[in-house]
């Protein structure tokens, strides 16, 4: 699980249009509309939240380019004390959600999937995959961390 250099949070216009307010919100009515029963929260304008426990949320994103997830504390808590809780639970948490801890500043076990969400014929495939990944990762989060703080 190396670390990388993403650029992720600068949304590039390199041969993508940039999605408007409006799609924003379509494409995720669409998602939430189709989710299973596990509740969700609005973020911001281009994220989700999902509460794994009171103090570890799933953050699921989206840019003009890709779709993707990943692991922070509640609100107000800084990215180096995640890190430093979550370091407690490494190398198997890392090895069990295929990401690495540190692996973009900011964002704990950051993953996504290249997709061209400008264009709505995509949105498909990036529903099945956030709804698979967001399925998967809060299982791992709630079996590896959540279940032994208890």
């Amino acid at each position: 699980m190396p670390d990388r250099d993403l650029d992720e949070w600068d949304i590039s216009h390199r041969g993508l249009r940039s999605l408007s307010a409006p799609e924003i919100k379509r494409f995720w009515d669409g998602y939430v509309a189709r989710r299973r029963n596990s509740p969700i929260v609005h973020g911001s304008l281009w994220s989700r939240w999902r509460h794994v426990s009171d103090d570890l949320v799933l953050s699921l994103y989206l840019t003009n380019r890709s779709v993707g997830m990943f692991v922070r504390g509640g609100r107000g808590e800084r990215y180096p004390a995640t890190v430093a809780r979550l370091s407690a639970y490494e190398p198997e948490l890392g090895v069990a959600l295929g990401a690495s801890l540190r692996g973009f500043v900011g964002c704990c076990y950051l993953n996504n999937v290249p997709l061209p969400v400008g264009d709505p014929s995509s949105w498909q495939r990036a529903y099945v995959w956030l709804e698979d990944e967001e399925e998967r990762y809060c299982r791992v989060l709630d079996e590896i961390v959540v279940q032994h703080a208890r």
